[in-house]
């Protein structure tokens, strides 16, 4: 499917086409915008300043480039990395197939856990979903919960704080909150004239 955006982090206008279940959570035009984004995260931003992080990373990328050469990002790179793991799982017997899948399960209940974003929050955000439409545009597919205060700001999950949007809408309405911070530093009153904005009033 076909989404217009919003790059989160200069504003400009795009499309782009993604699988139906594929949609990012934030939208950049070009990637030294995605990497300016990341420096607000300070989550990330903690991360990579870690020595052992950084190191851990850059003997990853050492050994990659060593096995595939300087071309690891082509398609035919891509496809050789597929067949490779398609050949370690067809070798692995019924326990090692099984210990990798519970490794994944652990890993992915990990991650829903983390942070701001964990169980209780997929739970709310699908209710807040279900049966409801986007505040902007008025489209029922692809919905998201935005928060209008963000979480780096504070923004709790209060239903005041919190307004469905479809996914296209979401990065102009991050983007146009950005812009008002700008003029009024106040994330209340920011949240105030957004929802005013959205007829969520």
């Amino acid at each position: 499917m076909k989404v217009n955006f919003v790059c989160e982090t200069c504003g400009r206008s795009g499309s782009r086409c993604y699988a139906q279940n594929q949609l990012p959570s934030h939208f950049f035009c070009s990637r030294e915008c995605q990497n300016e984004w990341q420096k607000t995260r300070e989550d990330i931003v903690a991360k990579n300043k870690d020595p052992e992080f950084r190191k851990k990373v850059s003997e990853g990328l050492k050994r990659r480039k060593k096995r595939l050469g300087d071309n690891y990002h082509s398609p035919e790179t891509k496809k050789k990395i597929g067949r490779t793991t398609v050949e370690h799982w067809e070798s692995y017997d019924d326990e090692k197939r099984q210990h990798m899948l519970d490794v994944l399960h652990q890993n992915s209940e990990k991650m829903r856990g983390y942070g701001p974003y964990d169980a209780d929050w997929h739970r709310l955000s699908k209710k807040i979903r279900s049966g409801n439409i986007c505040h902007r545009c008025g489209k029922k597919d692809n919905l998201v919960v935005h928060h209008i205060i963000p979480v780096s700001q504070g923004g709790g999950r209060s239903m005041g704080n919190l307004v469905p949007l479809c996914i296209g809408c979401h990065s102009i309405v991050e983007w146009q909150q950005k812009r008002i911070f700008e003029i009024i530093p106040d994330w209340e009153v920011v949240r105030v004239l957004v929802k005013v904005g959205l007829h969520c009033v």
